[in-house]
């Protein structure tokens, strides 16, 4: 409810990012640099990509592709994964 109102978005996210800030997080773009330079595989989930209507070109350099949930559960056998 207190998300309807006027501002509240914008003011959660800065709070949000000063927090990160505060307790040495880093921003999303970063975090993504230093997973790929760890050699992680990313991957980007189909249906949201479908669904926020996404190009390739809007994805980070380090994900190696889009797939689907079963695509990924076959990728991901018997490997160490972190499912976000």
């Amino acid at each position: 409810m207190v998300g309807q109102l006027p501002g509240m978005t914008a003011m959660a996210t800065k709070m949000m990012k000063k927090q990160m800030a505060d307790l040495d997080i880093p921003d999303v773009p970063e975090f993504l640099d230093l997973l790929s330079a760890a050699g992680v595989h990313m991957y980007a989930c189909r249906l949201s990509f479908a669904m926020m209507k996404m190009i390739e070109a809007d994805l980070h350099p380090g994900v190696q592709g889009v797939i689907s949930a079963a695509d990924f559960i076959e990728i991901s056998a018997n490997a160490q994964t972190i499912f976000i």
